[in-house]
């Protein structure tokens, strides 16, 4: 039990005189320590003050407002209940799905999203903006590696889920803080208008299809009218020819007065009444009086020619545009400083240990 005692005696001495001995050495070291942290020090402050300054501008976007897309969606009342009304249309004849779908917040905001992110998108603007503030090198490792500083410097953080609450972030960094909100504001300007160009071409597209679907059921219509026409006359004659042949200029008096003769008993009707009709069908330029399903189809080919295929499309709100910023984002320069006190003061610790276990072995 004694001798317990004793050896914990002895470890603890040793303890003493080893820390006694470290702080004495760093103690006698202090010079060198203060030295290291020094230089430490002012290598980072050299950074701090010699790397040029990042700046980072950043843009917001939002989806639109359902009364950004008012005129868009007018081609759906143009082409679907307005046009069921105006025709006059039986509830159950109606063809709501003939109609140009409405576009919703969501859809075109989901649009502007693929324009903004897109790999098209990045190189139009690389290619007619960013080259030239480098005054367009014709060398392929320079533009290859103005493509990868290009797009490290622009990061867009999109929705995952797109919803009515769903907020686009454009954040660009660069040296200069003019340049770089300037650009962020114009690269989301080129997405929005990418995005109305698609819907309004889409919108051309289904108006024109229905246009073209419209006239020709007209012109179907009308070939159909003439080709009736044709036919008409052919038996007209056919009944002429067989009622001058039998002699029979009018009908016959015990005929019975609402009889209508057609087909095979149309020479009954008498051949006065025969080259009558015959001169007066032959004489018609404009069938359209005549086709019942005309009036319905030149309506709708009117009001699908009202539609506006130029309108004005709301993809997106900008929340909050770009903004020269005042504080660049790197380096830190408070953040470095003390980094660089930290490690000088540990640098200086290690290089004291070193000397002081080099001196006791030597």
């Amino acid at each position: 039990m004694q001798s317990t005692q004793e050896n914990n005696k002895n470890i603890n001495t040793s303890d003493e005189i080893d820390l006694r001995e470290l702080l004495l050495t760093l103690w006698s070291a202090k010079v060198l320590i203060i030295a290291v942290t020094l230089l430490t020090t002012c290598a980072a402050a050299v950074y701090v003050f010699l790397s040029t300054p990042i700046y980072e501008a950043h843009v917001q976007a939002l989806p639109p407002t359902q009364g950004g897309l008012a005129a868009y969606n007018m081609a759906n009342q143009l082409s679907g209940s307005a046009v069921n009304a105006l025709t006059q249309q039986p509830q159950q004849e109606q063809t709501p799905d003939n109609a140009i779908e409405a576009l919703s917040t969501k859809d075109a905001y989901k649009v502007f999203l693929r324009h903004a992110d897109s790999s098209s998108l990045r190189q139009a603007f690389f290619k007619n903006t960013y080259l030239a503030e480098y005054g367009s090198p014709s060398d392929e490792g320079q533009r290859q590696q103005l493509w990868k500083d290009f797009n490290k410097s622009l990061n867009i953080k999109r929705p995952q889920k797109p919803t009515d609450a769903s907020l686009l972030t454009l954040s660009w960094q660069g040296a200069d803080p003019q340049l770089i909100a300037q650009w962020a504001n114009q690269y989301v300007n080129m997405a929005i208008s990418a995005a109305q160009h698609e819907l309004l071409q889409n919108l051309q597209s289904a108006v024109q299809l229905r246009l073209d679907s419209t006239q020709a059921q007209i012109d179907t219509l009308r070939e159909v009218a003439l080709i009736d026409q044709q036919s008409n006359m052919a038996q007209l004659k056919e009944a002429l020819e067989l009622a001058e042949s039998i002699g029979l200029e009018d009908p016959p008096p015990s005929g019975n007065l609402i009889t209508s003769y057609t087909g095979s008993t149309s020479y009954l009707r008498g051949a006065k009444a025969l080259r009558a009709e015959l001169a007066l069908i032959t004489s018609r330029q404009d069938h359209d009086p005549y086709l019942s399903e005309l009036p319905n189809l030149l309506r709708t080919q009117t009001l699908l020619k009202s539609i506006d295929t130029h309108p004005s499309v709301s993809v997106a709100t900008i929340d909050e545009s770009a903004t020269a910023p005042i504080d660049p984002i790197k380096p830190r320069k408070a953040l470095v400083l003390v980094l660089g006190v930290v490690v000088g003061g540990m640098l200086g610790i290690l290089a004291a240990l070193l000397r002081g276990l080099f001196r006791k072995t030597a």
